[in-house]
C-alpha cells in the first residue's frame, strides 16, 4: 500500500490558509509573487485584497473561482462555475464567480493582459481555473489519504467530501482545508476529460439572470459612491475636430451645476444629478476647429472606396503559402468563367444597451475607477498614463457590463471620466447620452470589395482574387493585440484564409482609405463583412452551375467531412429539401474554420412584391467542438444572429458634411420582437476542445438573408444594409 508523504513547497502551484479560508493559486497560469512569502508572517491576517488567488474555499464549503472573463451577459460565468463544480465534485449552488483584480500577476498572454474577446472566456477559464481546481481535489485528496493513512488512489470525491469506499470513512473538504493548505500542489494537474464530464456538458441555469431580471445586478452606470457628482459631455460635431472656445456662463447659472470641465475634443458639466449636467450642457455653444476631415459625405466615401476596388491596385497580402500572384493571374485567364462582383458594407455603431460610463476617484496617489469594461488592463494604462501615475496606482472595479460587443474595449471614455473627476476635484460618474455613445465613435469600418471566382468547366473554383479597400481599424484602437503585418490591416482577411471550403489560389490585396473616423474591433470583426463576400460570390456560382446551393457547398468541402456533416445536419433541421409554397425561398451561408468550428444559419423568407420580404423563419447551426453549456450556447448564438440580422437589415452609420447623421434608436433601429421570426437553433458538441461561440451568431446571417433574395429575383444583392439595396422588410 502507497501512503503519501507530505513533500516540500514547490513553485507550481502554492497553498496557504490565511483568515480562515484555504486559497490556491498558479505561478505560471500565473498567480500573485506574495505567495511566496512565509505563512508565518501572514498568521491571523487579512490580505489587502481577497482576490489574490484562482481559487479560494471557505470554512462553510463555499468556493470563490477569480475570474479575468468579464460578465457581459454572455453566460459564461455559468460556465466556469460549472467546472468549480465539476473539477471539485462539489454542488454548484455551492460555487461563486467573482472577477479578478487588475493586477499583473493574473496576466495572460492569450486575450492579452485581462481583457475580454475572441470567443476566449471558457477557454480562458479552463487553462487557469480547472487546473487550480484539479489541484485543489487532489490535494484534498492527499489530505485524507494521510490522515487514514491508505492509498490516495483509492480516494474519491462525491459531494464535496473525499471517501474511502474499502474502509467506509468520509471527510467534508471542510474538515481537511487545514490539512491540505500544508501540502504541495501537484507539479502538473489533471483536468478531467469530457467524456468523464458529470456537470460540464449539461445546460444549468445562469446564476447572474435573477439580479438581472430583477434590477439588483450592478451594472457600471448604477455604481454609487459617497459625495458622488455626476457629468454629461458634449464633443466635437466632427471627428478630428478640437474645442477652441466656450463660454461656461449658461451652465454655470443652472442650479446644482459644479463645474464646466475643458477637454481637447469636448466640454463637459458636472453636477449634483445627471439629469441637470444633461440640460446644462445642451446650453453651451462651443467653438470647433475643424480637421482635416471636416467635410467627409458617405457618398463621396462610397464611391472613393469603390473606384479603389475597380483599379486593383492595393497591396498584396502575404499569405498564406496558396498566395501566387502569378499562378492566380494565369488561373484567371484561363477560367472557363467569372463570378465578379463589387459589394460595400458601411460604419456601424455597437449600439450597446448601456451607454458608455464610467465612475472615477483621483486623490494625490491614485485613482479608483468603477466601470463597465472589456479591457481592464489596457483601461488601467490608459487611465494611469493620462493621469500621469503608474499603472498599479489605478485600481479598476469590474463591474456587470449591458453590452460590449468590441465597443468596451476601448477605454477612451475613461480617460474622458478620469480627466473630468481631476479637475472637478472630486468622485465623478460620467454618462454619455445615446447620442453621445452613437456619434462619437468607434466603429466597425466602412468597405469596399471586389470579388472574383474563376471557376473551370466543372464550375469548380480555381482561383479566388480579392480587391479590398478601407480604413484601418488597427491604426485607431487602443486595444493590445496583434499589430499590423507588413503594414498590412489583418482584420480585411479574417473569414478568406483557413476557412472550411478549398481554395485552389488566392489574390488578396487591401487598400488603405482614410476618412479619419475612429474604427475598432465589431462582433466578429473583419469576417461579419467577409462572410457576406464570400458567402454571396458562392452562392452566385451555385446558381451558374445550376445546382443546388448546398450541393455546391458540398463540392467545395470534400476534403472536409466534418463541414459536410454539419451542413447535412443544418439542412436536415431546417427541412431544406421539403418543398415552399409559393412565392417563398430559402438561403443557406455558412462560416467555417477549417475542420474545427462550424456556424450557419438557414433562411426562409417571402416575397410579395417586388423589393418586399417577409421572414419566415431562421434556423441556425453552431458546431463549437465540446460545448460546456448547450444553453447558453443556444442563446449566445440567438443573440449573434439577431445582433447580425439587425445589420444586415438596418444598420448604418453615415455622414452629411461631417457629421454622423444617426443619433438614437429612432434612426439606428434594431430587430424587433415584431420583427423577429422563428428562431431554431441547433447546437452540436463534438470533439474535446471548445473553439468559441460568441462571434459565431453574426456573419453568416447577413448572406443567407441575401441568398435567399438571389434566389427570389435573380440579382446579386451588392451592398448593405437591404434598405440601401433596394428591400424593404415587412412584418
Amino acid at each position: 500500500m502507497t501512503t503519501v508523504a507530505s513533500p516540500a513547497r514547490r513553485n507550481f502551484l502554492k497553498s496557504s490558509l490565511v483568515a480562515g479560508a484555504w486559497v490556491l493559486g498558479s505561478s505560471t497560469l500565473p498567480m500573485l509573487d506574495s505567495l511566496a512569502a512565509d505563512e508565518s508572517s501572514k498568521a491571523g491576517s487579512h490580505f489587502d485584497s481577497p482576490f489574490d488567488f484562482w481559487l479560494s474555499m471557505d470554512g462553510t464549503g463555499v468556493v470563490t473561482a477569480y475570474t479575468t472573463v468579464t460578465n457581459l451577459g454572455q453566460g459564461t460565468h455559468a460556465a466556469i462555475a460549472q467546472i468549480v463544480a465539476e473539477e471539485l465534485e462539489m454542488p454548484i449552488a455551492n460555487v461563486r464567480i467573482e472577477h479578478a483584480p487588475v493586477v499583473k500577476q493574473f496576466h495572460r498572454e492569450w486575450p492579452p493582459g485581462i481583457t475580454t474577446f475572441g470567443s476566449a472566456g471558457f477557454n480562458t477559464a479552463m487553462a487557469t481555473i480547472a487546473p487550480a481546481c484539479a489541484a485543489a481535489r487532489q490535494m484534498l485528496f492527499q489530505a485524507a489519504a494521510l490522515q487514514w493513512q491508505v492509498d490516495v488512489k483509492d480516494c474519491v470525491a462525491i459531494q464535496a467530501q473525499v471517501n474511502h469506499a474499502a474502509t467506509g470513512r468520509s471527510l467534508p473538504y471542510t474538515a481537511l482545508i487545514k490539512a491540505a493548505a500544508l501540502l504541495a500542489p501537484p507539479e502538473k494537474p489533471v483536468i478531467k476529460s469530457p467524456k468523464d464530464w458529470k456537470v460540464l456538458g449539461q445546460s444549468v441555469q445562469r446564476p447572474d439572470i435573477p439580479a438581472r431580471v430583477d434590477g439588483s445586478a450592478v451594472f457600471g452606470i448604477d455604481v454609487q459612491r459617497p459625495e458622488m457628482l455626476m457629468a454629461a459631455v458634449l464633443h466635437a460635431p466632427r471627428f478630428g475636430s478640437s474645442l477652441q472656445s466656450v463660454d461656461d456662463s449658461p451652465a454655470l447659472a443652472v442650479k446644482g451645476v459644479r463645474k464646466v470641465v475643458h477637454l481637447p475634443n469636448a466640454v463637459a458639466v458636472v453636477a449634483e444629478r445627471y439629469w441637470i449636467a444633461h440640460k446644462a450642457v445642451q446650453l453651451l455653444k462651443p467653438v470647433w476647429q475643424d480637421g482635416a476631415h471636416a467635410s467627409i459625405n458617405t457618398a463621396d466615401m462610397r464611391s472613393s472606396l469603390l473606384k479603389a476596388v475597380a483599379a486593383g491596385e492595393g497591396k498584396l497580402f502575404p499569405r498564406p503559402k496558396k498566395q501566387k500572384e502569378g499562378a492566380a493571374e494565369t488561373a484567371m485567364n484561363e477560367a472557363s468563367s467569372i463570378i465578379d462582383t463589387s459589394f460595400d458594407v458601411p460604419f456601424l455603431a455597437h449600439a450597446a444597451m448601456e451607454p458608455l460610463n464610467a465612475t472615477v476617484e483621483v486623490t494625490a496617489t491614485g485613482a479608483q475607477v468603477w466601470l463597465s469594461t472589456q479591457s481592464q488592463t489596457d483601461t488601467q494604462n490608459g487611465v494611469a498614463k493620462a493621469l500621469g501615475f503608474q499603472p498599479e496606482q489605478v485600481q479598476v472595479h469590474t463591474q456587470h457590463v449591458g453590452g460590449g460587443f468590441g465597443r468596451r474595449l476601448e477605454h477612451d471614455f475613461a480617460i474622458e471620466a478620469a480627466l473630468i473627476a481631476r479637475a472637478a476635484g472630486a468622485t465623478v460618474k460620467t454618462i454619455w447620452s445615446r447620442e453621445n455613445d452613437m456619434r462619437a465613435g468607434y466603429y466597425r469600418p466602412i468597405t469596399a470589395a471586389r470579388v472574383q471566382l474563376a471557376l473551370d468547366k466543372d464550375y469548380l473554383p480555381m482561383v479566388l482574387r480579392l480587391d479590398t479597400a478601407g480604413p484601418s481599424l488597427l491604426e485607431y484602437t487602443r486595444v493590445t493585440n496583434s499589430p499590423a503585418r507588413d503594414g498590412l490591416d489583418w482584420t480585411y482577411i479574417m473569414g478568406w484564409f483557413g476557412n472550411s471550403y478549398k481554395f485552389p489560389l488566392f489574390d488578396t490585396r487591401w487598400t488603405r482609405v482614410d476618412f479619419g473616423v475612429p474604427c475598432s474591433y465589431w462582433r466578429s470583426v473583419g469576417n461579419s463583412q467577409n462572410c457576406f463576400f464570400l458567402e454571396h460570390t458562392l452562392e452566385q456560382a451555385a446558381h451558374k452551375a445550376g445546382m443546388d446551393s448546398l450541393e455546391y457547398r458540398r463540392r467545395l468541402l470534400q476534403h472536409n467531412p466534418k463541414a459536410i456533416s454539419f451542413v447535412n445536419a443544418l439542412a436536415e433541421r431546417a427541412g431544406w429539401s421539403k418543398p415552399l409554397p409559393k412565392g417563398h425561398y430559402r438561403g443557406f451561408a455558412m462560416n467555417g474554420s477549417g475542420d474545427r468550428l462550424f456556424s450557419g444559419h438557414i433562411v426562409e423568407i417571402a416575397v410579395s412584391k417586388p423589393g418586399q420580404f417577409r421572414i419566415v423563419k431562421i434556423t441556425a447551426g453552431i458546431s463549437p467542438g465540446v460545448v460546456a453549456n448547450p444553453k447558453a450556447v443556444e442563446a449566445q448564438t440567438m443573440g449573434g444572429t439577431l445582433f447580425g440580422l439587425s445589420a444586415a437589415l438596418f444598420g448604418e452609420i453615415s455622414f452629411k458634411d461631417g457629421q454622423v447623421e444617426q443619433g438614437n434608436f429612432d434612426s439606428y433601429p434594431l430587430v424587433t420582437l415584431a420583427q423577429t421570426p422563428v428562431l431554431d437553433v441547433l447546437v452540436i458538441s463534438s470533439g474535446d476542445k471548445s473553439e468559441g461561440v460568441g462571434e459565431e451568431g453574426p456573419p453568416s446571417i447577413g448572406p443567407a438573408i441575401a441568398n435567399a433574395l438571389l434566389a427570389a429575383s435573380g440579382k446579386p444583392v451588392t451592398r448593405l444594409p437591404l434598405t440601401q439595396a433596394g428591400w424593404k422588410l415587412e412584418v
